[in-house]
């Protein structure tokens, strides 16, 4: 007997599951249905799908939520809004969901009592708890309406509903999901005052964790939460089984089952309010929250708020998407074998940028990827029509079709034109859509170029080569690809006659393509692309290519000068005779030359121009983006004064019938509009300060180094300290030089911004720039320098060329540096140059002394 248990234990651990994780919940009151959903999450298997051992931990009196879960004493917990509170104090949580929209707290008294109004609250009895944080939307209330509140008798609650019909209290705290219920029970009459319908609507029920948990495990929080949200969906839409269970199960309050109901109903209505999604939280309704406690004196500081909401970073399946992986085994990836870098086949495996996407998603999804190669994107979509495979990698949204379904965006893609090298640049891409252009056959986002550009005229060909054979050979005026594949080309295939000459403003989105019938697989790669566009894909379009654009100047216009002067010469020794007529064969060509010498002029100009305006509208981001920082505090204290205003006259504080309290809510509205005006005052002057920064510098003024340092200092002291990085100034310059102001302004900015952008990109933890100045024999030098860990050596002499740029991204362009090497080297006759240091880069501008005044 004893072998053959031995035997079944041996073959039950061969198919044992894999061990759930042990997390706990920490509940914020006794059993009851405001905690149904979880009940019914850990009974209906929810947790157990998502692979959890829940403990769902019971309330005590030395129970403190906020600081069991800090201390990962319990992993979960329940809160109320007084989370946004705890946040603001610098406590470290994490804020999931909020099951109830709304609070269901509210001050009950007796219909029989004569408390008609909040006024009516003075010298009256309330028994509510006494900690100001957890009752704020109480007290908040209770101020609004002017109420002395040391006319008001707090009792400590003993939640003892008998106190307030025996009148031993005039008001009672309780939930309108409860105590309402108890009352109509005893047929007693009563009248609520809800803090909601004063205009104090906070959250409840918030389902939180730590940082610390939300960081280092995303995807268990992830899957937490969904557990639970699927929970609570669960328990509202069977409210009689769900009743069930807490009367059988989880009722110590002994609460009898049309108790329960009431509560579920009651608390129903708080959980779906409108079209908001079950557990929502707003950052807009949690700023409003904020700010009533600004407003109460309860908080001081300015927050981010945002910051405290949690936000997976990862892929997280739901049991049902991995129960669908698991079956399906294998997922068939249709791969276009078309070119590089986009995707093409090596050692029957899927190389380029499609191929190293899907190495990105296969870190968060087991089932392995199985290649389906087809010679063009034809073939690739007739393969998953007829179900030979299931996703394309790279797809548009003018391929969605009935046996295609795409993606949302992971990434925005340019398209360029390349003409030969004589074409004068395009500034304005709908002055030449008449021309003949050339594009590979069945290129997708040249098909969806097609639908905004109806007028475009475009012929196709087989491969990039024969269509730039065919812009050399005169036969196309240009050729239309992605600046990645176009880029990728110029870099590999040597050709001396061609160039990008223009881009079109629009870019095309790239995302995945599934097929229709495959809806998991769908969702599945729906959240990848979510994923791939926040981490970006710019290290992946780097490894293949490196953008170089090629200013079109040329210098045949200088040979046939050369030329001429040349034969003017011999014919001027030789030929005396023909003197005459040669003079005049010289004046024509002089004409003709300085026609061309003038319109090639013209065509620089105009680059630059665009070029520059390009970089203007980039930098113009940047100050917005300052200004909002630098806006930010007056805001907030309009705001609170706009809120106590509103508050006076929407609860209506003040009898204006009455003279004197007319002449206190005069003398009220003079003070808050005096410090309206104070605030707006400080932001007309930030608005004066950045708009002198987009006046152009048409004449060289003085101008002192430090001082134009200083000033990019202040554009961008707020935001650097919002990302925590530190800027040092070291300035010995004391030279007075000749400048276009806020042009070399702009350079520094340019400078300066790159190397903030490199510290966020890179997280380094404690990011610092370092400016110095200071005076040589013949030039003034500024030296920036961070600790961002360097440029990539590979790259380091391309920094400052024009599109180069190591962000592919909606709103990169590439110009940054460009146009700060620009404006040192051209407009101050300068140099720009920059070299690594221990741990960073360091950019040095250089200006000639001959620019001293």
């Amino acid at each position: 007997m004893k072998y053959i248990t031995l035997f079944f234990l041996s073959i039950a651990t061969l198919f044992a599951h894999e061990p759930l994780e042990k997390v706990s919940l920490q509940l914020q009151w006794l059993d009851q249905f405001q905690f149904a959903g979880y009940y019914v999450a850990k009974e209906k298997g929810f947790y157990k799908d998502a692979g959890f051992d829940v403990e769902i931990k019971k309330h005590g009196s030395d129970v403190d939520v906020v600081e069991d879960v800090l201390s990962q004493k319990t992993t979960y917990g329940i809160g109320r809004s007084s989370l946004i509170w705890y946040f603001a104090q610098g406590k470290e949580i994490s804020l999931l969901s909020a099951l109830f929209q709304s609070s269901p707290i509210t001050l009950i008294a007796l219909e029989s009592s004569e408390i008609k109004s909040i006024k009516d609250f003075e010298h009256k009895k309330i028994m509510m708890t006494e900690d100001a944080i957890e009752s704020a939307p109480v007290y908040a209330m209770i101020k609004s309406a002017q109420v002395d509140e040391k006319k008001i008798d707090f009792q400590k609650h003993t939640f003892s509903l008998e106190r307030l019909t025996g009148k031993e209290i005039d008001l009672y705290a309780g939930y309108s999901s409860n105590e309402p219920f108890l009352l109509q029970e005893r047929n007693v009459s009563y009248r609520c005052f809800s803090p909601k319908k004063k205009g104090f609507d906070f959250y409840s029920d918030i389902l939180f964790t730590s940082q610390k948990e939300a960081t280092e495990h995303p995807q268990r929080v992830a899957r937490f939460q969904e557990a639970s949200l699927k929970g609570w969906k669960y328990a509202f839409e069977n409210i009689d089984e769900t009743v069930e269970l807490i009367y059988q199960k989880y009722n110590v309050q002994q609460k009898s089952k049309e108790a329960l109901h009431f509560e579920a109903e009651e608390l129903k209505k708080l959980a779906f309010v409108g079209d908001t999604p079950l557990g929502m939280l707003e950052i807009t309704k949690m700023k409003r929250i904020l700010d009533i406690y600004r407003v109460m004196g309860l908080v001081t500081s300015d927050v981010d708020i945002q910051k405290a909401l949690f936000n997976p970073r990862r892929v997280v399946l739901t049991p049902e998407e991995r129960s669908y992986l698991k079956e399906k085994k294998e997922i068939r990836i249709c791969a276009p074998n078309i070119s590089a870098p986009l995707a093409f086949e090596e050692n029957g495996k899927l190389r380029g940028i499609g191929g190293e996407l899907l190495q990105e998603l296969q870190k968060h999804i087991s089932t392995p990827f199985h290649p389906v190669f087809a010679k063009s994107w034809e073939e690739c979509l007739k393969n998953l029509k007829e179900g030979r495979c299931d996703v394309v990698p790279i797809a548009t949204e003018s391929m969605c079709n009935a046996s295609l379904h795409v993606t949302s965006t992971y990434h925005y893609e340019p398209l360029v034109v390349v003409t030969k090298k004589t074409q004068n640049y395009i500034v304005e891409m709908n002055s030449v859509l008449k021309k003949n252009f050339v594009a590979i056959k069945d290129n997708p986002f040249v098909h969806e170029l097609q639908r905004r550009y109806p007028k475009l005229q475009v012929s196709y060909v087989n491969s990039l080569q024969e269509g730039f054979a065919g812009v050399e050979d005169g036969k196309y005026f240009g050729y239309i690809d992605t600046l990645i594949a176009t880029a990728y080309a110029f870099k590999n295939i040597s050709n001396g006659h061609l160039k990008i000459a223009g881009q079109f403003e629009e870019k095309v989105g790239m995302r995945f393509g599934v097929a229709r019938d495959a809806t998991p697989l769908y969702t599945i790669f729906e959240k990848g692309a979510q994923e791939i566009e926040k981490m970006g894909i710019d290290k992946m379009v780097n490894h293949w290519i490196s953008i170089n654009y090629v200013k079109s100047v040329s210098f045949a216009y200088i040979k046939e000068v050369l030329g001429a002067a040349m034969l003017l010469l011999f014919i001027f020794l030789y030929r005396q005779h023909l003197l005459d007529k040669k003079n005049r064969e010289l004046e024509i060509l002089k004409e003709g030359l300085q026609r061309r010498v003038e319109e090639a002029v013209r065509e620089i100009q105009q680059k630059e121009s665009y070029l520059f305006h390009k970089s203007r509208l980039a930098q113009m981001g940047e100050m917005i983006s300052m200004v909002a920082h630098q806006w930010k505090q007056p805001l907030s204290s309009i705001a609170a004064l706009q809120i106590s205003l509103l508050m006076a006259i929407e609860l209506e504080e003040y009898d204006l019938g009455d003279p004197k309290e007319r002449e206190r809510f005069v003398a009220l509205l003079e003070e808050k509009l005096k410090k309206i005006g104070a605030q707006t005052q400080e932001l007309s002057a930030i608005i004066s300060d950045f708009s002198d920064f987009y006046r152009p510098s048409k004449l060289q003024e003085d101008a002192h180094l430090n001082v134009l340092i200083v000033k990019a200092y202040k554009f961008l002291e707020d935001i650097l300290l919002s990302e925590n990085i530190s800027l040092h100034l070291e300035l010995d310059s004391h030279a007075t030089l000749k400048l276009f102001q806020n042009e070399f302004l702009q350079a520094l900015l340019n400078i300066i911004n790159n190397a903030r952008e490199q510290l966020n990109e890179k997280r380094i933890k404690d990011g610092m720039i370092v400016i110095k100045s200071y005076d040589k024999e013949d030039v003034c030098v500024v030296e920036i320098s961070d600790n961002a860990l360097g440029i990539d050596e590979e790259i380091r002499e391309k920094i400052f060329d024009p599109y180069f740029s190591t962000k592919f991204e909606k709103n990169g362009t590439g110009l940054g540096l460009y146009m700060a090497k620009s404006i040192i080297e051209q407009h101050h006759k300068g140099k720009i140059y920059a070299q690594n240091i221990q741990n960073g880069a360091k950019f040095t501008i250089e200006i000639g002394r001959q620019n001293e005044k």
